[in-house]
């Protein structure tokens, strides 16, 4: 475990995090299984702690806006090219439903449904997917992605500045704190969303 820990810690402070997390984040547009937001989290938690200053904090935001932006143009790429969206495990039930539960939204205001869409489970995936579906341009569909990803990404490292200033002594433990914090707290917007939309609808079918 401590030589698991300290090759983290070793790797936080080279550039190969920065390409870690790119890499980790531009996959993560499909393969909806990695822990994007934790490790986004976690190595903002230990740069906040480190000697690092602000410049490193920065690049982590930047890294991760590519990251993320390159993923969801190539997804938009291969929706539109194979259709996807209708192909195995992107067909079943569960993500078919969350497709259309969001299209109209996203049809009507594409970006606040694709900031929203990063902090629901399968929200980013879903929302370039219906991106793709509703004929959005690629230069939009850019820009839109571009704007829920900074977002995004401010948002975890912002989660990991609040915290980060507590990792000196137990770095781990407080990456754990923090990663936990930010999955609550995008819960939490998720529930708020729903509950706002939900009341919505009632007061228009009313």
């Amino acid at each position: 475990m401590d030589a698991a820990q300290e090759m983290v810690l070793q790797l936080v402070g080279t550039p190969w995090a920065f390409l870690v997390v790119g890499l980790v984040l531009a996959v993560g547009s499909v393969a909806v299984f990695l822990p994007s937001q934790a490790l986004v989290v976690a190595i903002g938690t230990l740069l906040v702690g480190g000697d690092g200053g602000f410049l490193p904090v920065l690049v982590l935001v930047v890294a991760a806006t590519i990251g993320m932006v390159l993923g969801d143009v190539a997804l938009w790429h291969l929706a539109r090219t194979v259709d996807l969206g209708s192909r195995s495990w992107f067909s079943r039930p569960k993500v078919r439903k969350a497709r259309e539960s969001i299209d109209a939204r996203y049809r009507k205001a594409p970006g606040r449904i694709a900031v929203l869409g990063r902090f629901i489970p399968m929200g980013r995936l879903t929302t370039n997917l219906v991106g793709a579906d509703s004929g959005l341009d690629l230069r939009r569909f850019l820009v839109t992605c571009l704007v829920a990803d900074v977002v995004w990404a401010a948002y975890c490292v912002g989660i990991a500045a609040a915290t980060g200033s507590w990792s000196r002594d137990q770095p781990f433990l407080v990456t754990t704190l923090a990663v936990v914090a930010s999955i609550l707290l995008g819960l939490a917007i998720s529930a708020v969303e729903k509950a706002v939309r939900r009341r919505s609808e009632a007061t228009a079918a009313a």
